[in-house]
């Protein structure tokens, strides 16, 4: 099994930019609206327990919030790796990109530097997913490219198209083999003039059918205990 954790993957943008390889055999949206926030730690962890994480995880000190296993869908598997997952193997590096974040905003940072830092980081996290690509039962990378980069350039079409062809070039790759294949957001995004904002929805998508309507982002936990 592969899982792709794509953070802020928006189905309007995936739509736009004809991102087959995204869409595979059903996709659709996800409803998050039973989370005050849309906040990545807390959905991701409640994706990765099948429970509703919000209340257990606070807003000051969020990214050092960390799951044991055998709170995890990862229980379900002889062998897994999970790699740069938020709530569980979240890398400190990403520390960076939130402070540039910050800085762009004090005039302290160009959005040029920003990007930079965004796609080193997500060339390590390609990396490491290309060479485990066949070594695990389950494989789970996430890859926060589209939102870092759709934070200040969700209205910059030609970036974002450069941003959704890759995580399809990605997804092209993860594909080949008879495997079963779940890409997942935790939320989409929502254009702030040139900027953008977490929507209310996520993004899924399977190389099986699956027949959901609009799941919700906990249901997926025993659907991969059955699929397993």
């Amino acid at each position: 099994m592969i899982i792709l954790a794509l953070d802020a993957l928006d189905k309007n943008m995936v739509e736009r930019f004809n991102c087959k390889n995204l869409m595979q055999l059903e996709y659709g949206e996800t409803d998050i609206s039973n989370f005050k926030l849309e906040r990545t730690v807390a959905l991701w962890a409640s994706f990765l327990t099948g429970k509703n994480m919000e209340n257990k995880i606070p807003i000051k000190g969020q990214w050092e919030f960390k799951l044991k296993e055998s709170e995890t869908l990862f229980n379900f598997f002889n062998s897994y790796k999970a790699i740069d997952v938020p709530a569980f193997s979240f890398k400190k590096n990403h520390g960076l990109e939130r402070k540039l974040l910050k800085d762009y905003f004090k005039d302290e940072c160009d959005v040029e530097e920003y990007d930079k830092v965004v796609w080193k980081h997500h060339e390590e996290n390609k990396n490491v997913f290309l060479e485990n690509l066949n070594n695990f039962k389950c494989l789970m990378c996430y890859f926060n490219l589209a939102d870092a980069i759709g934070h200040l350039s969700f209205g910059v079409l030609d970036k974002m198209k450069m941003v959704y062809n890759e995580l399809d070039a990605i997804a092209k790759i993860a594909r080949k083999g008879n495997r079963f294949i779940l890409i997942i957001s935790d939320h989409g995004m929502k254009a702030v003039g040139r900027f953008g904002d977490h929507s209310k929805y996520g993004f899924y998508s399977c190389n099986q059918k699956l027949n959901l309507k609009k799941p919700k982002i906990t249901d997926f936990f025993n659907l991969i205990k059955r699929m397993r």
